[in-house]
């Protein structure tokens, strides 16, 4: 009995600790675009102004372009090359998010058909980023 209960002490332990010091959390597998566009929002679905995102080399982690989200959460960076990429997503009081991507045949154009989805959680929790559009949002 003192074993098991030493063992889920430890794994209660370790989960806290583990869930304390992660600053990121990765959702999923890497997507593909055409456009580095989307929205960035909270767990309940309000949009989340002033949001950094960057979008930085997955061999290097050079940072290729960076923007704000706008009033209305939402973000476009352009003049990025085909290639693989590394999305993250920060806002104070809000767990990072971040995924890997592929730039494939970028477009120009101020539309945003195919937006990238961001769900920032507070402190605590996962963000992550969803190619909502996949599942047809």
């Amino acid at each position: 009995m003192k074993r098991t209960q030493a063992i889920a002490l430890l794994a209660g332990l370790f989960a806290f600790t583990s869930s304390s010091f992660a600053t990121t959390c990765v959702w999923g597998k890497k997507f593909k675009t055409r456009k580095v566009c989307g929205i960035v929002r909270d767990v309940s679905g309000a949009e989340i102004p002033d949001a950094t995102v960057r979008v930085e080399k997955v061999e290097t982690g050079e940072v290729i372009a960076k923007s704000q989200s706008s009033a209305n959460g939402s973000f476009a960076l352009a003049d990025v090359a085909s290639g693989d990429y590394v999305i993250r997503v920060k806002f104070n009081g809000f767990w990072d998010a971040s995924q890997n991507f592929r730039l494939d045949g970028p477009v120009k154009g101020t539309g945003c058909s195919h937006p990238i989805r961001v769900v920032m959680k507070p402190a605590g929790s996962c963000s992550y980023v969803e190619n909502a559009w996949k599942k047809g949002l």
